[in-house]
This record gives structure tokens, sequence and C-alpha cells, in this order.
């Protein structure tokens, strides 16, 4: 029997080792703590590498693979891990996200109760030979509003727990669908500020994206319950930390907890000044039985993959995308561009999405099954749910992974193939639909020089390249409202690329545009659109 070399270059649980024990086509070596310098010499020869945080496994490091197959991390994030690099290099990336989840799970509800009942402060009180009851009144969970952002596989925990302790529960999230709520027994709110304004405990459960950076500022602290409770044990960068400094040392929250910091350790932050706020030092997934759970399942995934057989949780997509010929790589990013600009384009939370290719062109089944397991969508579904997906969750979700992520926000998935749709052959055809009851169609194909195209959304036929820049904009059909939106972003120095109208029907009736500019635009213009004249609505859209 052929053997895998396996090099362990952290210290892992021992049920991880166990695994490997086990495993007859294995063989693995622990150099726990060894320098990226000494490993560089020696990486080549294993077959896969298993690290936590200790190990960085960057772009120098992967400069000769040699005959590295695998690089699993027994953890959740992969910050010290050079994906694009190790994707380069034909690697499969994988990780253990659920491994430690009743680990942050608990921490989170640990914070809440010490930021309600000030356990820690009275902790150290009493150890400092102080009996001071009456510094220590605290707030009760019973009968309380909590309002949680974020109800993915950790959220949806907390939620569980909160509830047994007699709490009401408003919910924001706008990847997830009713149901889930309602399973969950949330409200599920349509605004941030809606859930803020009414929760008695606030707690975080989202990814840190371009999107979520900093949602929580000043603006958000002010429209919050006086009194009410602020927890953080997701992402550091969630929060300007500055502004909950003040919230809390003004009296405007009564207490604050946080486990994650925007740059850690925090030295010299403000946050440890005050009593009030309680800080842990990034603990989150620091439980015997979390360090288990990942260690097990990166040692499972791994044994499993280097064996031929099934496995989850890879976060790249080696050779997916290269196993198809040239042009159906294109479609490929194609599919990408449509999911991105519809999950930008919808209105509504998604509650299924369609995606069927037409024409001769995908007669043919596509992709690496060890791949799909077990979803055998093909490799244009996947990359379509990825685009859709990436917008809000960006870094988190992944080729391998967005099916789960989808099934997890209870999104079904169809896939279908035809032999044509209306009037076009060779095409790629994406549809949302929405709690709203609404459905968004998107159409899509490939040109001259296998450039990607936008053919029609819904019922308006478009001619857009699949990518860039664009300003979006719905009107009704009026002379001169083109030229008022032209004007407006000369104004603003914003330079016009392409410009794509469309409409329904004769003069009078609704029109859209997308207009391509060169950079990014911000918020305030786009608002500034949608304050003229006849915009019923603006938007910004990367594609």
């Amino acid at each position: 029997m052929k053997k895998f070399d396996i090099l362990i270059t952290d210290h892992i649980a021992e049920e991880g080792i166990e695994i490997l024990e086990k495993a007859e086509s294995v063989n693995y070596e622990i150099r726990a703590g060894i320098s990226n310098a000494d490993l560089k010499h020696i990486l080549g020869n294993y077959d896969a590498v298993i690290t936590r945080s200790g190990t960085t496994v960057d772009a120098d490091l992967l400069e000769n693979t040699g005959k590295l197959k695998i690089i699993g991390r027994a953890g959740v994030g992969l910050d010290n891990v050079d994906i694009e690099t190790a994707s380069k290099k034909g690697l499969i990336v994988m990780n253990a996200p659920t491994g430690n989840t009743y680990a942050a799970v608990e921490l989170t509800m640990g914070m809440i109760l010490a930021a309600c009942r000030k356990i820690p402060a009275a902790n150290s009180s009493v150890k400092a030979g102080e009996w001071n009851r009456k510094k220590f009144m605290g707030i009760q969970l019973l009968d309380k509003t909590l309002g949680i952002v974020g109800i993915g596989r950790i959220g949806g925990n907390v939620v569980t727990r909160c509830k047994a302790f007699g709490m009401k529960v408003l919910a924001y999230d706008p990847y997830v669908k009713q149901s889930r709520a309602e399973n969950l027994g949330v409200t599920l709110c349509n605004s941030l500020d809606e859930v803020l304004s009414q929760a008695d405990v606030i707690t975080l459960h989202t990814p840190l994206t371009e999107e979520t950076n900093c949602m929580i500022a000043k603006p958000q602290f002010d429209i919050m319950k006086d009194g009410a409770v602020f927890v953080n044990c997701a992402r550091g960068g969630l929060v300007d930390e500055d502004a909950l400094y003040e919230a809390v040392k003004s009296g405007k929250l009564f207490s604050a907890a946080t486990d994650v910091f925007s740059y850690e350790p925090p030295k010299g932050m403000k946050l440890l000044e005050l009593d009030n706020i309680f800080v842990t030092p990034h603990i989150g997934a620091n439980t015997h039985e979390g360090q288990k759970g990942v260690a097990v399942i990166i040692c499972e995934q791994i044994v499993n993959a280097l064996e031929g057989r099934s496995y989850a949780n890879a976060v790249n997509i080696p050779y997916m995308k290269s196993l198809l010929p040239e042009e159906l790589q294109r479609y490929f990013e194609l599919a990408r561009s449509m999911g991105r600009l519809a999950s930008q384009f919808i209105t509504g939370r998604p509650e299924e999405i369609r995606f069927t290719m037409v024409g001769k062109r995908f007669e043919e089944d596509f992709g690496e099954r060890t791949f799909d397991s077990p979803f055998n969508y093909q490799p244009f579904t996947i990359a379509a749910l990825k685009g859709f997906l990436e917008v809000v969750l960006e870094d988190s979700v992944s080729f391998i992974n967005s099916p789960y992520l989808a099934k997890d926000r209870n999104i079904n998935i169809m896939e279908a193939k035809n032999d044509h749709y209306d009037k076009y052959n060779d095409l790629l055809v994406l549809t949302v639909k929405t709690n709203d009851g609404k459905e968004t169609t998107i159409g899509g194909t490939l040109f001259a020089e296998n450039i990607g195209k936008i053919l029609f959304i819904d019922n308006y036929t478009l001619d857009l390249e699949a990518s860039g820049n664009y300003i979006y904009f719905r009107n009704n059909d009026r002379p001169g409202i083109v030229g008022k939106v032209a004007t407006l972003l000369g104004e603003n120095n914003i330079n016009i690329a392409n410009f794509g109208l469309a409409r329904v029907g004769s003069k009078g009736s609704e029109a859209i545009s997308f207009v391509l500019v060169d950079d990014k635009v911000s918020s305030e213009v786009v608002k500034k659109i949608s304050n003229l004249e006849d915009i019923i609505e603006a938007k910004y859209i990367r594609i």
C-alpha cells in the first residue's frame, strides 16, 4: 500500500494524532515549532502539512512544494495561509470551521452574563478584600430582548441558549430565509437599526468583510437603548472601538464585553481603562473540546482526501476550473460575475437560486465529484453560488463551501440544462427567488474574444460587460434624467467608461441604466442620484 507522509508543525489534540495513527496509509511526523527557514527545505517531502497558528504558510514557504498536496489548519481562520499562492500551486487548503462552534457559543454566553452581572469585576473586588454588593447591581436576562446580528451556525446556537434564559430575540441577517428565523423562534428584522434600537443585549456573529467593517460605530451606538449591553465575540474590525469606549464611558451603555480587537494584543487601547468593559484575549476557540474537535476534523479530512474519499471544508478549488476547456473557464468566471450581480441587484431575502445551462457547450458533465460531495452541482453552478454569497461573506465563502453555506441559510439550489432558451443559444441563466415573492432572472453569454456579457435582466435587454464598477438606477422614463445623472457624476469627478440603458414598453414607462465607471462610487454620490427627480432607486454594484 502506498504511504502518504504528513507533517504536523503545531501542537494539536491527541485525538487527531490517534486518527493518523490508525490510518494504515499514513506516516506522520511532528515538528511543532519548526521555523519557516527549516520548514522550507523539507516541506516538499510531505503529502500534507497540518498547522494551527504557529506556522505562516506564505508564498516564500511554498516556493518549492514538491509532492505536497494538502495544507490543513486545525482551526477556523486562515489568516496565516496564502490561499491564492496555494491554489496556484494546485494545493488543497482545508480548515475545520465546525470543530469549535460550541466553544465560541459558550464564550458568548459567558460574556453576556459577565457583562450583565459584572462578574469579573465582582470577583476582583472580593479578592481585593472588599465587600461592596451595591457596586455590582446587575441586569437579569429574563424578559429582556436580545438583538443578534448574524444567525448562522454560531449565532443560531446563541439564540437557542438565550431563549432558554427567557429572552425575546430580534435578529438581523440579510442572508437567511424567513423560515430559518421561524425555526429558531426569532423575529427577523429588515434593518440593523431596527434591531439595535430595540435590544437590551446586543451580540455580533458575522464575518468581517468590506461591508461589515466598522458596522457598529457612533451612529449605531447612539440609537441603542440607554443602558443596553454590547457583546462582540466575532471579529474586532466590526466595531469602532473608540466609539464603544465613549458609549460605555458616557453611561449610554450599561456595559460591554469583547473577546476580539482590531489589533491584537490591544496594548494601549482605551477600552482597557474602563471597569465595565470586560475583555478576554481572543479565547473563543480555547476549550479542550474545541481543540479536540478541530484536530479530529482536519485529520479525518486529510486522510480521506489522500485516500481518494469525499471530504468537506476545503476553502479553495485547486483544479475544478483548470480542468475545463479554456472557453468554458470563461463561462465559469461569467457565472461567478452573474452571481455577484444578482446578490447586489435583489432587494428581498434569497429563498431559491436556479441556475440553467443552455446549449450544446454544456451537454457534458464537468467537475470533480469528490469536490462537490454531497452536492453534485456543475462547476458553473458552484461559481454562481460563490459569486452570490461572497458579496456579503467575502473570504469565508469558497467554491467548495458555497453549497453548504447556501444550505445553512435554507436557500434551495436548483440546476438544469436546456437545449435553448427563448431566442438564445449557449447561455447561462440565473434566477433568484426572494421572500417578497419576486424573481430576478439574469442571462449571460460569451461574445467575441471570450468577453462575458450580461444580455438581460428580467424583461430588460442589455449589453453589459460582466465586470467592473457600475452605478445602477431605475427611473421613470422621461427626458433629461440620464443627463442629470451624468452631470452629477462629472461634478463628483467620476469618469464614465460606458453607459447601458434599457426600457420595457414605450416612452413613459420605467427604464434601467447601468453606468460603467472607473472607480468605486461612494454612498454619498449614490444617495444624490437617488434623490434626483424621477429616480426610483439607485445602487453601486461591483461585478
